[in-house]
């Protein structure tokens, strides 16, 4: 668990302004997770999150578009930015309004290439 937490830290180091990040299983259920805001459900956006690139992943595929590798969804509330980590688990990063989302889907990349090779 420490890895995962020193991972997820990796991340937010880069970032001024995430409200959370997580690591969470397929079945939505968040195995690590650090919070600077409070208020930032990780645990409800991320069960709600899991049915749909479940659907989305599907789409990917039957449409020979690949394997689904990062979706973004941006709301009143912040940017949500998910990028998978290997077939089991994604990110999930969540930004405040006008959150530097860029930056965040690189670095999210970055570490979730690292996460992949361990498990």
């Amino acid at each position: 668990m420490i890895e995962l937490v020193q991972s997820l830290r990796r991340i937010m180091s880069h970032l001024d302004d995430v409200r959370g990040i997580a690591l969470v299983g397929m079945d939505g259920l968040v195995v690590e997770e650090i919070k600077q805001d409070p208020l930032a459900d990780l645990h409800t956006l991320a069960a709600e999150l899991s049915v749909s690139l479940k659907q989305l992943t599907e789409v990917t595929e039957s449409c020979s578009l690949g394997r689904l590798e990062t979706f973004q969804m941006e709301a009143a509330a912040g940017v949500a930015i998910v990028t998978a980590v290997g077939a089991e688990y994604f990110l999930l990063l969540l930004l405040r309004p006008g959150g530097n989302s860029g930056r965040g889907r690189f670095y999210m990349q970055l570490e979730a290439h690292r996460m992949a090779e361990e498990f």
